[in-house]
């Protein structure tokens, strides 16, 4: 990410933000959209000389960093992160918050590719996990542990459609340190 679009935009409305964020004219061409960048592999400068940061497209392209940038504009962050599936998405982020010994509360109905993930990727790594009914602010309270570090929800839940009360459920996690 340049660092001209690492900042927060300033005093921009959301509609001019959606519209332009992350949205700078093609210096090749003068698109005033980017292109659309369907290739997976970039011509380097050498061994380690990539060109404007890009090598191979699952690691970054210029469609995808100009939709991160957009992202974290309309969010009011300083990054924004985009991937190819929520299960990436989640594996990203629990990669990154939990260590072994970590506890997670999930959802009792959640999406039978996170408790794959659970059961057979993030239990090998040293973490435990527990169900409880996400829609039960105090059933969450009483899955949580010790070491419970996250509580995980997905609304609504996939495939039966389950409502969690998220600010209910955060109060929850907050007080318990998660």
């Amino acid at each position: 990410m340049s660092d001209k679009h690492s900042q927060p935009h300033p005093a921009q409305s959301f509609e001019t933000l959606a519209i332009h964020a992350g949205q700078e004219a093609d210096p090749l061409t003068g698109a005033v959209v980017p292109p659309i960048y369907q290739v997976s592999t970039y011509k380097q400068d050498g061994v380690g000389g990539l060109r404007g940061g890009y090598e191979y497209s699952r690691s970054g392209n210029p469609t995808r960093t100009a939709l991160e940038e957009n992202l974290a504009a309309l969010e009011g962050g300083s990054r924004g992160l985009a991937f190819a599936s929520g299960l990436a998405a989640e594996d990203c982020l629990l990669r990154t918050l939990l260590t072994p010994g970590d506890h997670v509360v999930i959802p009792n109905d959640a999406y039978g590719g996170t408790f794959r993930l659970f059961a057979k990727v993030v239990e090998r790594w040293g973490v435990e996990w527990s169900v409880a009914d996400s829609s039960d602010p105090a059933a969450v309270r009483a899955a949580i542990r010790p070491r419970t570090k996250v509580v995980w929800v997905e609304t609504p839940s996939n495939p039966l459609l389950g409502i969690t009360d998220i600010a209910a459920v955060a109060d929850v996690a907050r007080t318990a340190g998660a």
